[in-house]
């Protein structure tokens, strides 16, 4: 019974991020910071599930050496660990880090362009 429901929750959750990892421009826009990090933990959520659907596959199918206990329990403590982690980051670190991109986008902003070279004058040597 309970890998079925780790079965139900790896399948919903491997669908939800490939969902949202292919819609995160649509939701973030060209917010580059964001749509990054979004990307990040899509992708490491989406290969927890992943992972996790084939190893409670193998339980389900008997194989070997993939159907022991620990690989299922190990991505399941793996895919909580990512939790706290993302609990974490987005109340501590994230907010931090999304200030300074933003400053470094303004400065980046107000930096002079350099010219091309059309626009710069060429010296040539004269020739005597």
């Amino acid at each position: 019974m309970l890998y079925w429901v780790l079965a139900g929750l790896y399948v919903a959750g491997l669908g939800g991020s490939a969902a949202y990892f292919i819609n995160a421009r649509q939701h973030f826009g060209d917010h580059a910071y964001r749509l990054t990090v979004a990307r990040r933990i899509l992708l490491a959520g989406g290969l927890l599930c992943a992972f996790g659907l084939v190893f409670v596959g193998m339980r389900f199918w008997g194989i070997p050496i993939l159907s022991l206990r620990f690989w299922a329990l190990l991505i399941t403590v793996g895919a909580v660990g990512l939790g706290g982690f993302l609990a974490y980051y987005f109340t501590r670190r994230f907010p931090s880090s999304l200030q300074a991109y933003e400053a470094e986008q303004l400065r980046q902003r107000y930096l002079p362009k350099p010219k091309g070279k059309s626009g710069s004058v060429s010296k040539r040597k004269k020739r005597k």
